[in-house]
């Protein structure tokens, strides 16, 4: 019988991919570049998430502080552009600042969280940034369900990394066999559960097929399924 339960963060119990895109139409629009003749949203948002990535992946390696691949991002899909980027500094603290600010709940999250408060240890694991998942949290009133949250910049390993997975299940005082981890991602969230010992729920909002060597124990398309997982 579980004890805890612990879930990632984006894109299970927030929408990140709708929280960036609202955060960055906002920026924009603040800042005027909507307004310049030469700008198109379109090719602007496809060309940043595509230099984004590559700037986030390398963080850790490069050391940057999430300003500075905010403000490398900006600047290189601006001048990708041939736009000024004089203002990516500014850019990207408006823009982090209109992030850490935004919440978007995937379906039935709080409600699920509602329903689990008080029946079992809830706690986050995420490899997101700490000031954005506590301000988010915060914002979206759902902070006080849990009694863990630890996130990658804060304690320093990173998902699929067991060791993220084992100072949670410190900080919450179970055993490994004690707690189900629900997430979205078969990389990070399912492998990283694998490493830890820790039974996995797959978040599968979209119904992607999972291949029979990574399938996990359980998969739902919707939070509210989490209930029949647990009996």
């Amino acid at each position: 019988m579980y004890k805890a339960i612990i879930f990632d963060l984006d894109n299970t119990l927030l929408n990140y991919s709708t929280s960036e895109l609202h955060s960055m139409q906002n920026t924009v629009k603040e800042h005027g570049l909507t307004e310049n003749k030469l700008f198109n949203w379109s090719e602007f948002w496809g060309l940043y998430q595509k230099i984004n990535m590559n700037h986030w992946n390398d963080r850790v390696k490069s050391n940057y502080s999430i300003y500075k691949v905010l403000e490398k991002s900006f600047q290189d899909t601006i001048n990708e552009l041939n736009l000024d980027y004089s203002e990516s500094a500014t850019l990207a603290k408006s823009y982090w600042r209109t992030f850490c600010n935004t919440y978007h709940f995937e379906e039935y999250a709080p409600e699920i969280l509602s329903q689990l408060h008080g029946k079992y240890k809830l706690a986050i694991i995420s490899n997101g940034i700490g000031e954005a998942q506590r301000s988010r949290l915060a914002v979206g009133g759902i902070a006080h369900y849990f009694d863990a949250l630890v996130v990658s910049d804060e304690v320093r390993y990173w998902k699929p990394d067991k060791e993220i997975f084992n100072l949670a299940l410190k900080q919450l005082n179970v055993d490994h066999t004690e707690a189900l981890y629900i997430g979205d991602s078969i990389n990070d969230d399912y492998y990283g559960a694998l490493n830890a010992g820790i039974d996995f729920c797959l978040y599968n909002p979209k119904g992607i097929p999972v291949q029979d060597k990574e399938r996990p124990k359980f998969i739902v398309e919707k939070l509210e399924e989490i209930l029949n997982v647990l009996g």
